[in-house]
């Protein structure tokens, strides 16, 4: 199923699990330049800043006596080592198969740049920082071109 989209066309991510990478409000950042206006010199790459939301539908329940406590962080890939660093983290909300996470990833996107990102979400079961203290409920790989690509800027995966 697909979650309401305001006339926006705000992406959203839903979970399996599918999830999916609702984008917009793109704000050109720097000058946006055509194949010959590229200056390697200047070093004034041209990218534009996407807001990336995310919802989950019919997670796994891990939790025995009620419903999980779902959060998603983002990790993005360097470009020379390929090292997933973490890019940030969305709320937890509480008891939930099928979180609208509310916090938003802002990031830029370099059209002629690769840019990976994963989505990792867990079921949160303690105050505790520490992910591996938390249930893993699964991942979504993808790039942000797809995201920024995709029909209505939203991406609808499956959670692995």
């Amino acid at each position: 199923e697909y979650m309401g989209l305001s006339p926006r066309l705000w992406p959203h991510m839903f979970g399996p699990e599918k999830l999916l990478g609702q984008l917009p409000k793109l704000e050109r950042y720097g000058n946006m330049a055509s194949v010959g206006d590229f200056n390697p010199v200047s070093a004034n790459v041209p990218a534009t800043r996407v807001e990336i939301s995310v919802s989950c539908r019919n997670l796994l329940d891990r939790d025995t006596f009620s419903k999980s406590d779902p959060i998603c962080v983002l990790y993005t890939q360097g470009m020379g080592n390929k090292e997933w660093r973490e890019f940030g983290r969305t709320e937890v909300i509480d008891n939930t198969l099928n979180p609208d996470f509310v916090r938003k990833f802002i990031m830029d996107y370099f059209f002629e740049e690769r840019q990976n990102l994963r989505f990792d979400l867990y079921d949160v079961d303690s105050k505790s920082p520490n992910l591996s203290k938390h249930d893993f409920l699964g991942q979504v790989f993808c790039t942000l071109g797809e995201i920024v690509g995709s029909q209505g800027s939203r991406l609808e995966k499956p959670v692995m």
